[in-house]
């Protein structure tokens, strides 16, 4: 996981993102990309005979805006002692992510970010998803795993074992609604074999199953929810299956997504 993604933008939630991404690499030996995306394609203004058009001093404003941002970013960086790159890209998030995201092994994103749900589904990456104020610091602490037997949990899983190394302790839970609701045995084994202890819990659901993850991952004093995202696009609308829009829209805790 040494190859690290983190776009950029003028939302309150960057600080979280920049020092998040920065904590990652010190703590895997890694690299951050710093993206800037500008949707020059989206801006173009659609003539009333056909065809668009974007002027060119207001491409060359937006231009300089990415420059200054970009050059801000680079200063306030230098100091530290992580190695970065910044990237200026004539793209939308969502485009200029998946462009990257084929040489990148995670992509540190906030759960306020509106195309979040795309990215998740969209890219094969894995998304560390921040709460609003939360960045995440630290990576050796409890970490927890939801689990229900299914293939974006088992995704998530496999894409998580770098951070899963770093954790004190790791947790597979399951919330069962029946007895023999989806056995997290296999999930302990193949950790195992990667050199991760894990322990098993498994709880009895109370309210509904996003809450009681939560609740459980907050018992266990745990900094980290890794998450399989379920969810499809039909007829261009996103479709997220019922606990992971649950978790995106409640989580107080940084969740690792993998579809």
């Amino acid at each position: 996981m040494r190859s690290i993604l983190c776009p950029v933008d003028s939302s309150s939630t960057l600080d979280d993102r920049v020092e998040t991404a920065l904590a990652l690499a010190r703590a895997v030996n890694g690299h951050v990309t710093f993206q800037i995306a500008t949707p020059f394609a989206q801006m173009a203004v659609w003539e009333p005979f056909g065809g668009a058009t974007l002027s060119a001093a207001a491409i060359a404003e937006v231009r300089e805006a990415d420059e200054r941002r970009a050059a801000d970013l680079e200063a306030r960086l230098a100091p530290q002692d992580v190695p970065f790159d910044v990237e200026i890209v004539d793209n939308g998030r969502v485009e200029g992510v998946a462009a990257a995201s084929r040489f990148t092994d995670v992509i540190v994103a906030s759960l306020d970010e509106p195309a979040l749900e795309e990215i998740a589904v969209g890219v094969r990456s894995p998304v560390l998803a921040l709460p609003k104020g939360v960045p995440m610091l630290r990576f050796d602490g409890p970490a927890v795993v939801a689990w229900d037997g299914g293939h974006e949990a088992a995704n998530a899983l496999r894409a998580s074992l770098p951070l899963l190394r770093l954790a004190s302790q790791v947790h597979i839970v399951t919330v069962r609604e029946k007895a023999d609701d989806f056995p997290a045995a296999d999930a302990a084994r193949y950790l195992s074999r990667h050199g991760v202890s894990a322990e098993v819990h498994a709880v009895e659901a109370k309210g509904t199953i996003a809450a009681t993850i939560e609740d459980t991952a907050r018992n266990l004093g745990a900094g980290l929810i890794v998450m399989g995202v379920f969810g499809h696009s039909r007829l261009r609308e996103l479709l997220l299956g019922g606990v992971s829009r649950a978790l995106l829209d409640r989580s107080l805790i940084p969740l690792l997504l993998a579809h």
